[in-house]
């Protein structure tokens, strides 16, 4: 009778003991919460490996990656309002204020949106600058006019040979061709006549009815 008495008192000591325990373990399970989703694309497609931010109370701020299938989780979260954000390569940056209740698991699905790339081209008018289009915007093109025209001779034959000269050494078998207003096959005017002589560098000119050499 002893006996029986002794093992009903443990047993009532040891369910006691489980009782006054138990209390506390749910209290530690329900002071803080949890948050988990799931993030996929427009198409519903899932996103691996974006990296979702949570700032808390106080600034506190933990961090969570998504896995192969696009799930994301934290856990022990204090009670209180996070700021949740979520960052993905090529993805609009998402944003968004999430409140976390004591003993509850929150849920947040995100679709992200396809990042939109902006290009800005700016086309400046020709008022800023030559056409280059433009004869005059050759820049290895030199003109002669003016006080330079009136140094050379008045001879047509002394006047072709210095334009020859100051061309230099062509790529053509004849040397340097002569252009009367863009054409070829005229013959140099006189001095007189002549209000300024290009001498140009570029071959490809488009000025010219054809390939130019000096």
């Amino acid at each position: 009778m002893m006996y029986s008495m002794t093992r009903l008192f443990q047993h009532v000591v040891i369910m006691a003991a489980l009782l006054q325990a138990m209390p506390v373990h749910l209290r530690a399970q329900s002071s803080s919460g949890s948050l988990h989703g799931h993030i996929v694309d427009p198409t519903d497609a899932v996103v691996t490996n974006a990296v979702i931010t949570a700032e808390g109370p106080g600034g506190h701020t933990i961090q969570a990656k998504t896995d192969h299938a696009g799930n994301y989780g934290f856990k022990g979260l204090a009670p209180g309002k996070y700021a949740f954000s979520v960052l993905s390569k090529g993805f609009e940056n998402f944003t968004q204020e999430v409140t976390i209740t004591a003993g509850q698991d929150a849920k947040l699905d995100v679709s992200l949106q396809i990042a939109v790339q902006h290009k800005e081209i700016i086309v400046e008018s020709g008022d800023h600058g030559p056409d280059a289009s433009d004869p005059s915007a050759n820049a290895s093109s030199l003109v002669i006019k003016g006080k330079d025209l009136d140094a050379l001779s008045d001879d047509p034959d002394e006047l072709e040979a210095q334009l020859q000269a100051l061309a230099g050494a062509t790529a053509g078998p004849n040397g340097g061709q002569i252009y009367i207003d863009g054409f070829t096959g005229g013959k140099l005017p006189p001095k007189s006549a002549i209000r300024e002589v290009r001498i140009n560098q570029n071959p490809f000119s488009a000025e010219f009815d054809k390939l130019g050499y000096g």
